[in-house]
């Protein structure tokens, strides 16, 4: 085929690649099985839709643009990869509902203690007079949003929906409309100190590595609540043991943890105040149908010659 496109998708429905096949006769697919059966096509493939593992892709020496079926690039991108000269560009914004519905479905079972009259369902017991002084509303409290992008900005918008005053801490210090006050870096242990609830989507990035660590754990406010569906190396674990362990921090929802999964004898798996979720926050029905919206846009994006959407930084990470 003249001037043809290798594509390489991995784990697409028949739809996808029906709508692939019809954008152009430019492209020649291939599949995940033909490069396990035939290596050499590797170093030809020119777009990687999923499908090539990170030990593999230094090996695609033609390739010019990879696209992720997520918003995270930190377990993908070696040093040496960032160098070379291809396009990276994610999943990003199909996260932000599920997501911010996940932490605050967390944030409520804490807040109105759901987990404990569950307990209390399974032994038949009606107790409610043991919760009353202890349930604790979200209105009137001030969440700090960690990260505004896609994510942060969506639990920025529920949060203002639930009557909490929002502030927000962004590297750019742009502002957002669904936050009242946003901070920069070097703002940090103001809006720690500012925040009843800090809810985290940071990428993990060499900026963003323990965002979280003791000195803004000691900024925050006392019983403050800290939300993690970001990346678990964007806080510093055992600093969160200790402020948990020191009730500065009055719970940790997390659906991330550093290390993941955390070892059977960790501290955090035994510790009352402490929600995990195995790092399914973002996964929603149609979670790969909208991911393949976004490829195929782009690919039609690539073979016109337009600029990308949701491209990489791959410096920045993000």
């Amino acid at each position: 085929m003249a001037d043809s496109v290798k594509v390489l998708i991995g784990g697409a429905d028949a739809e996808l690649l029906a709508q692939v096949r019809a954008l152009s006769n430019r492209i020649e697919l291939v599949s995940a099985e033909q490069v396990e059966q035939r290596p050499e096509l590797i170093p030809e493939l020119e777009i990687v839709y999923g499908g090539l593992s990170r030990a593999r892709l230094p090996e695609a020496t033609g390739l010019r643009w990879l696209q992720t079926g997520g918003a995270g690039v930190d377990g993908l991108l070696t040093p040496e990869l960032r160098a070379r000269d291809f396009i990276v560009t994610n999943a990003s914004g199909i996260h932000a509902e599920p997501i911010a519905e996940h932490m605050f479905g967390m944030l409520l079972m804490v807040t109105r203690r759901l987990a404990e009259a569950w307990d209390q369902q399974k032994t038949r017991q009606w107790k409610g007079y043991d919760f009353g002084a202890s349930v604790q509303l979200l209105a009137g409290k001030t969440l700090g949003v960690l990260g505004v992008g896609a994510i942060g900005g969506h639990s920025a918008k529920v949060g203002q929906a639930f009557g909490m005053r929002v502030i927000g801490l962004r590297r750019t210090g742009e502002p957002h409309p669904h936050v009242e006050r946003m901070y920069r870096p070097e703002e940090r242990l103001e809006f720690f100190r500012e925040s009843d609830v800090v809810m985290n989507s940071l990428p993990l990035t060499e900026n963003t590595r323990h965002t979280m660590s003791w000195e803004e754990f000691a900024a925050l406010r006392p019983g403050a609540i800290v939300v993690n569906t970001g990346r678990g190396g964007t806080i510093h674990t055992d600093a969160l043991v200790a402020a948990l362990r020191e009730g500065r921090v009055g719970a940790a929802l997390l659906d991330v943890t550093d290390p993941e999964p955390l070892p059977e004898d960790h501290p955090l798996w035994a510790m009352e105040n402490v929600y995990i979720t195995p790092h399914y926050s973002g996964a929603h029905p149609g979670y790969q149908q909208r991911a393949g919206r976004i490829f195929l846009e782009n690919l039609r994006r690539y073979l016109a010659g337009e600029p990308l959407v949701n491209v990489v930084d791959k410096t920045e990470g993000y």
